[in-house]
């Protein structure tokens, strides 16, 4: 039961007791892992595709998450008018006043948000996790069906927490090689979680996930709860959230995975029982029926008792994928990889429709 109740609430209302008026499930959400290239076609003509669905197309760019907001804001609308010249695109800063960024989304049918720091989002949108009146109007939109997309930081802020930042090994309780300097605070260790912009419910989303290898922050995350699923999208990659329907779907030839910590728990420096699906072009998964075919703790493979070892990319390789590469050959088999990193490592196999793991903590707590 509490699997299914998981997997069902991923595609949970957004703020319907904010709005008791509102269908119960509606709008559809777009995560985009990072690194959007301008000619991501499936990405953007998707997006505009959902925002046309009930009219002529207006579409909103929100840089509230990016430093130099001037630079995206061009960068983002030149893209949009690239994949859809007769569409209307406005975009909104995060110095804007709230009357004028509440009417631009009243006003849309779509909205995007740009990269950075997701921190920033839920400062300007939803500090505390307190609604403002750009968050409701954020709201409004998805119960009138429209979209909401997010690259990068836009991506990570979807869930109701959200990931603040933080390496794998500080995630999983692992010290620093180095002492900290004299005067300064010893870092924080554990996951760091947050508010997120609650239009994903049920579930943590994160980007760039097989470049940055995020496995392990994700696992330390829905290790600590509330949320016990995760979304890992990968750079250039996106996949589309379909509220009323409890459908994901994958949107780009680049991967994502899901990640189900259901049943995780720790086992002396192992976590143990966690399963994932990868995300493949065009993959579609009802989270209903999955949750009706969860399966339990007792009934998955143990590991197999050979592995290979997956390669770590030497320095100066850029985007070699080692993460990707030890769930794709997991799932393709025959047997169980292990990916070792400094202080941690995982160990992946294919079990029946799902990919098992175990993630071991070799040095620290």
């Amino acid at each position: 039961m509490r699997a299914m109740r998981h997997l069902w609430l991923l595609i949970g209302a957004v703020a319907c007791t904010a709005i008791p008026d509102s269908p119960p499930r509606s709008g559809t959400l777009l995560l985009v892992g990072g690194g959007l290239d301008d000619d991501a076609r499936a990405v953007y003509e998707r997006f505009v595709e959902l925002a046309r669905r009930h009219g002529s197309p207006r579409l909103v760019v929100l840089t509230a998450a990016t430093g130099p907001q001037d630079q995206e804001a061009i960068d983002k609308t030149e893209a949009l008018r690239t994949w859809a010249p007769d569409v209307s695109v406005e975009v909104v800063l995060r110095e804007a006043s709230t009357s004028d960024t509440v009417a631009a989304i009243d006003r849309a049918s779509g909205l995007f948000f740009t990269g950075g720091d997701q921190k920033r989002i839920t400062a300007r949108y939803r500090p505390a996790g307190q609604a403002t009146p750009e968050w409701l109007a954020m709201a409004r939109l998805l119960a009138r069906d429209g979209v909401i997309a997010g690259a990068s930081a836009g991506c990570a802020m979807m869930g109701e927490q959200m990931l603040l930042g933080g390496g794998n090994a500080r995630a999983l309780g692992i010290p620093e090689a180095e002492p900290p300097a004299t005067g300064e605070e010893p870092a924080v260790l554990g996951p760091r979680l947050g508010h997120g912009m609650a239009f994903l419910h049920g579930a943590l989303t994160d980007s760039h996930f097989f470049e940055r290898d995020r496995i392990a922050r994700v696992v330390a995350s829905v290790l600590a709860g509330p949320e016990r699923l995760a979304i890992g999208v990968g750079e250039d990659a996106a996949v589309e959230v379909d509220r009323e329907n409890a459908v994901l779907r994958s949107l780009t030839s680049s991967e994502s995975l899901l990640v189900d910590g259901t049943h995780a728990r720790r086992d002396g420096r192992r976590v143990v029982g966690l399963r994932a699906r990868l995300l493949p072009t065009g993959e579609r998964v009802p989270l209903r029926a999955l949750a009706l075919a969860a399966k339990t703790i007792a009934s998955s493979s143990p590991p197999p008792a050979d592995h290979r070892d997956v390669p770590i990319a030497e320095p100066g390789q850029n985007r070699q994928l080692a993460s990707w590469r030890l769930f794709r050959q997991a799932w393709n088999g025959p047997g169980a990889v292990r990916l070792t990193f400094d202080g941690w490592r995982v160990l992946a196999w294919r079990d029946g429709d799902a990919i098992a793991l175990e993630l071991e903590i070799l040095t620290g707590s």
